[in-house]
């Protein structure tokens, strides 16, 4: 576990990773905490993360939320989109924007 502190660049992780070794070697919750500069709740979650998935459960997650919809049918549909003027769509404008088609996309998706 010590080599994969020193190895990962995701401090969050390597924090999390000291927190289970310094609990295994013997350190109050309070102590770890205080140590690390985090909530003793925190450190109760990582210690079930850690008990139900082991060391792959302290990892972090990727930032953000997934996609919708997989951006090959997006580009699918903008293709089609743009093979047709806004005027086939009863729209005024000869040109599409970036607002037109979104507001066309959710539209078509029912997104909004």
């Amino acid at each position: 576990m010590q080599k994969t502190i020193h190895k990962t660049r995701d401090k969050n992780h390597a924090r999390r990773l000291t927190a289970m070794l310094m609990l295994h070697r013997g350190d109050r919750v309070s102590d770890v905490a205080r140590t690390l500069c985090c909530a003793r709740s925190s450190l109760g979650r990582w210690i079930n993360w850690f008990t139900l998935s082991g060391i792959e459960g302290l990892k972090s997650l990727p930032a953000g939320r997934s996609r919708r919809w997989p951006f090959e049918h997006i580009c699918s549909l903008l293709r089609e989109l743009v093979k047709h003027a806004p005027g086939d769509f009863d729209y005024q404008r000869s040109r599409w924007s970036t607002e037109l088609m979104t507001i066309k996309i959710n539209e078509i998706t029912g997104f909004q």
